[in-house]
């Protein structure tokens, strides 16, 4: 008798955490993940802030041209801090500080953008398997990119790769 009762202990103890588990990866928020660009230039991983683990921010995490003509990896060039100007491109925080304000909707936060050297406010709606990014200048001025999972892409606009 007392054998059972510890195998129905340890059964719904393990019930329990299985449970658990599943539990907290149903909390992982969908957008957390890597995400293709528009034009599949680059993949952004989102995740929590590393300062304000509250809020979501975006690194670069591989470039389609990760090289440039001299064969060096490409660098945030046109960063208008000079001191930021000699690092990788990979590895660069390009969302930064979005709180989720509405279901799938992420605002407050800004999105740098490497090519121009430019930092706007953002809004991101996340919609099945897209993220619709809207950068805005001076709030009006606004701009919207569509980026998707790497898996939904279809085999050549990953340049052949499975």
């Amino acid at each position: 008798m007392r054998n059972r009762r510890k195998h129905t202990y340890l059964a719904t103890l393990i019930v329990a955490a299985a449970l658990s588990a599943s539990h907290a990866y149903a909390q992982v928020p969908p957008v957390f993940g890597d995400w293709a660009t528009q034009g599949y230039g680059s993949l952004v991983g989102l995740a929590p802030c590393a300062r304000n683990r509250a809020t979501i921010c975006g690194e670069i995490r591989w470039l389609w041209r990760a090289s440039d003509t001299t064969g060096q990896p490409r660098r945030d060039n046109r960063n208008p801090d000079p001191t930021h100007r000699a690092r990788p491109l990979v590895g660069v925080e390009i969302l930064q500080g979005f709180r989720e304000t509405a279901p799938n909707v992420f605002t407050g936060g800004t999105i740098y953008n490497p090519d121009d050297g430019r930092t706007y406010t953002g809004t991101i709606r996340l919609r099945q398997d897209a993220l619709y990014l809207q950068g805005c200048a001076l709030g009006v001025f606004c701009q919207t990119q569509v980026w998707r999972r790497p898996d939904s892409l279809p085999a050549g606009a990953k340049g052949g790769r499975s």
